[in-house]
């Protein structure tokens, strides 16, 4: 409607605007080649519009798209080169724009925490953790400490581990109920059992995992839930709870 309106081969913000949001739909459907390439349609629309001065917080926006896109389909270089490429692109902007710098840094972390990079990955998620406002989102807030308590996991920073993972159960507690929120609570239990696993908790650890357990059936009644992440967590919590009952019973045995 947009190219109706303005003409074809016209370069507008309301057209690049609808080509992220249609690569947001094929994102969502994981039909990442359709959605890559109305991203890098957007960007280069976005880029032809401002000329020479590229700086712009649209183009910021539109690398960071493409960096969870490059994310989701374990690019993980092309990944965090579209994190840093957003990041430039908003220091250069004349206003602050937080609620992006925070979603960067956020996801820029999940990236290096895919590719084990532990201690750079902490370090940006405690800069998003002190930029970010106290009145703020209490889902983003919890996010980053369950982010935080995973990283400290993998650093052997156990009292700092639990103390991350209690702050994201009680954050996550606090919000209303959904779907969103069951799997966010699951996993979080899921690594504190993990947590008490590596800590020789073995009984307490498999009541945590138990929790998670009961949490992602309750969105797995409904089988419109059914998503890719949802049945590698409902898959990592059943390995988790069959490793802990076998060694229960050596325990046992012994």
């Amino acid at each position: 409607m947009y190219k109706a309106v303005y003409g074809e081969g016209t370069n507008h913000n309301h057209i690049a605007e609808s080509y992220r949001g249609i690569a947001d739909v094929y994102t969502d459907t994981g039909e990442y080649t359709k959605s890559l390439h109305y991203l890098t349609l957007s960007l280069d629309m976005t880029k032809a519009i401002h000329g020479d001065n590229i700086t712009h917080i649209d183009i910021a926006y539109t690398y960071h798209k493409l960096g969870r896109l490059y994310h989701n389909t374990g690019q993980y270089t092309h990944s965090v080169h579209c994190y840093n490429m957003a990041l430039v692109q908003r220091d250069r902007c004349n206003t602050a724009h937080l609620p992006l710098y925070t979603a960067v840094l956020v996801s820029l972390s999940s990236t290096l925490f895919s590719s084990s990079d532990y201690k750079h990955d902490k370090g940006l998620l405690l800069l998003a953790l002190k930029h970010l406002h106290t009145d703020y989102c209490k889902g983003t807030r919890a996010n980053i400490c369950q982010l935080l308590g995973q990283c400290c996991l993998h650093l052997r920073q156990y009292r700092k581990c639990w103390k991350y993972l209690y702050s994201a159960l009680c954050y996550y507690e606090s919000l209303p109920s959904s779907n969103w929120k069951m799997k966010s609570l699951a996993q979080v239990h899921l690594y504190i059992s993990y947590l008490c696993l590596h800590l020789g908790h073995v009984s307490q650890a498999i009541e945590h995992s138990e929790l998670a357990l009961d949490l992602v059936e309750s969105v797995l009644v409904d089988r419109d839930n059914i998503t890719p992440e949802l049945t590698r967590l409902y898959t990592d919590i059943t390995h988790m709870i069959l490793g802990l009952y076998s060694t229960l019973t050596l325990y046992i045995d012994i």
